[in-house]
């Protein structure tokens, strides 16, 4: 990374809203600072999926409007923050990229719905989209693959814990985009990357310390396996991974150790860490060198045509 990009990134840095005073008023930013730019290639679909006590709106893209496999996104925010709204640029972009219909899913958020509000949200809607996947979308169930960023990563790979062990339907695959697989960002935590990077790269440490407050309902949340998949004992006969990292990341070291843990235990696995990148480098346009390297990535693991290589 030159020395003139880390200084922006310090610079940018150094403004830490009080994100547990003002997440209301970061949730409209984000709306403000994505806006959806419709893309004659991108067509959208809304549907209510109706759970047990309440409903989830799922939004699906399509780069043709043609019968494709499915890219079940989980949006990133902490768990806080983000909707499918503020991240439709980005799921129009993945679609438009990778041929795939990408079904965008608005889990709740803390601290209005705290943990595990938004896992089970998940957990409900990718069974349901699972059992129904045929007649929603024409496509057997092994051809539906999680997808998330940050938190989105998380709940995706708790979703697929809890498909193992709930004994429900298990997607095709999961793709893992800088995930928060720990709970603690205080100076106990066992990651270096915390402190190395917990204060110059936008994600600081006191926006994770912040989130994770917003998001237990309770100190023994943290303990959870499904709030850290970290704190699972079994990491076996989960589906085909791809974990992306970034170097400039305080979840790096999390991140790279839940590669590490879900290959010791024989599932298939693509780790790579993305030189250069930062945290949230996934919304950034795809012609920026760390956004298009995450690209190449998943299109190898979709089988897109293109070859991955370490960025």
């Amino acid at each position: 990374m030159n020395e003139l990009t880390q200084s922006l990134l310090k610079a940018i840095s150094k403004y830490d809203m009080n994100l547990k005073g003002e997440y209301k008023r970061v949730r409209k930013l984000e709306q403000l600072s994505h806006p959806y730019v419709k893309r004659v290639t991108s067509n959208r679909m809304d549907r209510i999926v109706h759970l047990e006590d309440h409903d989830i709106l799922v939004r699906a893209f399509s780069r043709d409007g043609k019968i494709a496999p499915v890219l079940l996104f989980f949006h990133g925010g902490g768990f806080v923050t983000g909707d499918f709204d503020s991240y439709s640029n980005v799921c129009a972009t993945l679609a438009a990229q990778t041929g795939y219909k990408v079904v965008s899913v608005n889990y709740r958020l803390a601290p209005e719905h705290k943990f595990p509000a938004g896992v089970e949200d998940c957990y409900a809607v990718t069974q349901q989209i699972l059992a129904h996947c045929e007649d929603w979308y024409q496509v057997p169930a092994d051809q539906v693959i999680l997808i998330g960023d940050s938190a989105g990563a998380t709940l995706s790979c708790v979703t697929s814990f809890l498909c193992r062990d709930r004994g429900g339907i298990m997607p095709g695959g999961q793709i893992l985009i800088y995930p928060a697989a720990w709970c603690d960002y205080t100076d106990a935590t066992p990651f270096a990357s915390v402190a190395e990077n917990g204060t110059d790269y936008i994600l600081t440490r006191k926006k994770l310390l912040d989130y994770m407050d917003l998001y237990a309902s309770k100190p023994e949340d943290r303990l959870d396996p499904r709030f850290a998949p970290l704190r699972n004992t079994d990491f076996s006969h989960l589906p085909p991974t791809l974990l992306l990292t970034m170097e400039f990341d305080p979840l790096r070291d999390e991140g790279e150790e839940l590669g590490r843990r879900l290959i010791a235990a024989d599932n298939p696995v693509s780790a790579f860490r993305i030189l250069n990148g930062v945290h949230g480098a996934f919304r950034l346009p795809v012609r920026q060198p760390v956004t298009a390297a995450i690209y190449r990535h998943i299109k190898t693991f979709l089988n897109c045509g293109e070859k991955s290589e370490q960025a």
